[in-house]
């Protein structure tokens, strides 16, 4: 019978017949199984800690374009000679154009539009930095901040705090309507 099985050529697992001229087929080992896991969990946890946004470089972006956007504010206060207010809550903030008794938000204006927070404040705090005043708000039922952009060339400092649960950013605005941030 062995010899007739030696005839028959080479079998593979479960006693099948290869082809002629064919190695048998090799399985994986329990230690390459392991380690082809263990690869895919860590390729896993970096992708998953890159792609989580970091909180403190989240508010330094919002803080900055907030600084940029007092600017463009200011810029355009000045060329229409009428008062242009930054108002801010906790969830959004906007620019507002104030005469006589109207009100009326730069709903068309893409520089000056209402954007939201994201995420959502949960302290913001606006200080004149010439007299020492500190308006803060922490809830969110609370009447909105406001900040006129000044339409004068020399502006008063300000400084603007924001913060959330995990981080806190200050920028300061000079006199000349430009803003830093504040380290």
């Amino acid at each position: 019978m062995a010899a007739r099985r030696l005839a028959e050529g080479p079998r593979g697992p479960g006693g099948r017949r290869l082809a002629p001229g064919r190695p048998p087929p090799r399985a994986f080992t329990l230690i390459e199984m392991m380690l082809v896991l263990v690869l895919i969990a860590i390729l896993t946890s970096v992708v998953t800690i890159s792609t989580r946004p970091d909180p403190h470089r989240s508010l330094v972006l919002q803080a900055q374009r907030v600084g940029l956007l007092m600017g463009i504010a200011s810029d355009e206060a000045r060329m229409r000679q009428e008062p242009i207010v930054w108002e801010a809550d906790l969830h959004s903030y906007r620019f507002v154009e104030e005469s006589a008794n109207d009100r009326t938000t730069f709903s068309g204006d893409d520089m000056l539009r209402e954007r939201s927070w994201d995420p959502p404040l949960t302290r913001l705090t606006v200080i004149d930095l010439a007299s020492g005043s500190t308006r803060t708000l922490v809830n969110t039922e609370a009447p909105p901040l406001r900040v006129p952009a000044a339409h004068e060339w020399v502006q008063p400092r300000w400084r603007l705090e924001l913060g959330n649960e995990l981080a806190t950013v200050a920028v300061e605005f000079d006199a000349n309507g430009h803003a830093g941030l504040v380290q």
